[in-house]
């Protein structure tokens, strides 16, 4: 187990074990002589008449094969028993249900299949919500430009509507002014006193 600090992945903000860099080498070996042991038996010679040495050399050959692929697997058991953060992590990971059933019901489905029509789908999803987020985007301005023009038309309208009341007032003050400036100038006519006989 190595002493280097704990990193975060820049990708998903999710801390990297020290122990997974140690994992993961030794899941990929693991994979690779796994494959080398499949290849062992899809290129199983067939044997002519009763010549049988050639499957004792390929049997010692997938035994020698199994057997690494038996001491990677310990070793894998190894890493992850050794470092209690790792073995946490990789229990509380979460694993598809659909996964799983292919892996139980061994349809003959390469998990790998699943994973890109996983991966597809994610993907198609994805593009859906970019359309959604594309067409609220477009409702969004319609409604902001109507919004705008309704505005700029009603302060248009409260404008017409000052200047009207303006020209109303103005006129009327005109009148009231012209009659206090009438009043003003004129005195009021005096009655005269006198004897009538």
């Amino acid at each position: 187990m190595s002493g280097r600090p704990t990193t975060t992945s820049s990708s998903s903000n999710t801390a990297i074990l020290p122990g997974a860099k140690t994992l993961q080498e030794k899941l990929h070996e693991l994979l690779t002589r796994l494959a080398a042991t499949i290849e062992l038996v899809k290129n199983w010679p067939e044997s002519e008449g009763d010549d049988a040495s050639i499957h004792v050399e390929t049997t010692t050959k997938l035994i020698a094969a199994i057997k690494a692929v038996a001491a990677t697997v310990q070793k894998v058991d190894h890493t992850v028993k050794n470092d209690a953060a790792l073995k946490t992590n990789l229990q509380e990971c979460l694993v598809p249900l659909d996964l799983l059933d292919l892996l139980d019901h061994g349809n003959g489905l390469n998990p790998d299949c699943f994973s890109r029509a996983l991966v597809k789908e994610a993907l198609g999803q994805l593009a859906g919500l970019k359309r959604r987020k594309l067409a609220l985007e477009m409702l969004g301005a319609a409604v902001q430009s109507g919004l705008n023009k309704r505005d700029a038309e009603a302060a248009k309208e409260e404008e017409g509507n000052k200047r009207k009341r303006s020209e109303r007032d103005g006129g009327s003050k005109v009148k009231v002014e012209e009659e206090a400036s009438d009043a003003v100038t004129e005195p009021p006519a005096k009655k005269k006193k006198g004897n009538q006989s």
